[in-house]
């Protein structure tokens, strides 16, 4: 269907009109001899293969056909001509006109029989003809229109449920990509301070090396555990897992513990005396998280400071600062998805969230998160 409600061209269609205008002409033929019969048959023909051109111009073709249909009396031309008419024009008053023409012409031969009962039952059955064929014509058209529009509709609903499918698989792929990063992010950049620091210092206790040994395996087989929690879920076999662990408020206060195992120079300030929601935990988990990481591969040899501040019914403010390194560069290499990722999460906690240069030669994370008072 090239347009939305018209019909398609089918070639058993056109043959099959063919076939019924040459059986129409040579009964004509057979049945009537005189001098008029014979014209009538060749404009029968002439207008039955007009008729086979009428799909690129059927607005002014078929309404020529029926009105010169006057001079062959074809019941086939006056049937066919109505009906494609019908079934193509988006116009009823068009179409009725045209049918009154198609029945007009289609009369006037009985007209001339010279019976008048012959002459009325002719001009009847024309009229009733015709008025059959413009119905089913306008049926058709109805049809294919509704037809065509519910296809349309069901195209449009699938091409836009493949979209919407394409999109949540990108968001998936998208808060996968964020969980591992904030999962093995930390712990990968804990495991380097810990190693570099068995690098630095080559004159360290048999005892010290082992402590740190042991801090590093305990650190990459936590990594690799989380890890492999998300691949479950990436691999989508068993039964459903967290995309990441759930961490608690005491989880936060670890964060900072394990990075002062790991030789950085962070203070506490720790004013939450009320118990946090977990969802309010787990937010702030990943914010004090990242900060702290990017502590480690950009700032870790300067001094660091993680602030909690907050009641229910306020908010909960998070500060995660250091002191501006001079001329210190890492070579942990950085995803840039980190602050990114957890101003995604603030955000949708209905929180705020900075991060840049403070003018006291600092530079601090801060995120403002609503705390409900229940």
């Amino acid at each position: 269907m090239d347009e939305l409600g018209m019909p398609v061209r089918r070639r058993w269609q056109e043959v099959g009109l063919a076939l019924l205008v040459l059986l129409e002409t040579m009964l004509t033929f057979v049945l009537r001899t005189g001098r008029a019969d014979l014209l009538a048959c060749a404009v029968t023909l002439v207008l039955g293969a007009a008729l086979l051109w009428r799909w690129p111009r059927w607005t002014w073709l078929l309404p020529l056909v029926l009105a010169l249909n006057a001079l062959a009396g074809s019941l086939v031309v006056m049937v066919v001509g109505t009906y494609a008419y019908a079934t193509r024009s988006a116009s009823r008053l068009r179409t009725v006109l045209i049918a009154a023409v198609a029945g007009v012409a289609g009369a006037m031969p009985t007209l001339f029989l010279g019976d008048t009962m012959l002459s009325v039952t002719g001009a009847l059955t024309s009229v009733l003809v015709v008025a059959a064929a413009t119905a089913t014509g306008m049926y058709t058209a109805t049809r294919r229109l509704l037809l065509g529009q519910l296809r349309q509709r069901a195209e449009q609903a699938e091409s836009g449920r493949g979209l919407a499918e394409e999109q949540a698989r990108r968001a998936e792929r998208t808060r996968i990509a964020r969980e591992m990063h904030d999962i093995v992010a930390h712990k990968i950049s804990l495991v380097a301070l810990q190693a570099g620091a068995l690098e630095v210092n080559p004159n360290l206790e048999r005892e010290q090396v082992q402590a740190s040994a042991g801090l590093i395996r305990q650190t990459a087989a936590s990594a690799l555990n989380e890890l492999r929690e998300v691949l479950g879920v990436l691999r989508g076999d068993g039964e459903e897992a967290p995309l990441a662990p759930q961490p608690t408020w005491e989880d936060v206060r670890a964060l900072v513990a394990g990075s002062r195992e790991a030789g950085i120079s962070v203070e506490m300030f720790d004013f939450i005396d009320d118990p946090v929601p977990d969802a309010l935990a787990r937010t702030a988990y990943r914010v004090v998280q990242e900060g702290l990481t990017n502590i480690h591969k950009h700032a870790r040899l300067t001094d660091s400071r993680v602030a909690l501040i907050g009641e229910p019914g306020t908010e909960l403010i998070i500060e995660v600062s250091n002191v501006l390194p001079q001329g210190f560069t890492s070579d942990l290499p950085g995803a840039r998805m980190g602050l990114s990722g957890i101003e995604t999460r603030v955000l949708h906690a209905g929180g705020t969230i900075t991060s840049g240069p403070t003018d006291d030669g600092r530079f601090e994370v801060r995120a403002v998160i609503p705390w409900p008072a229940t």
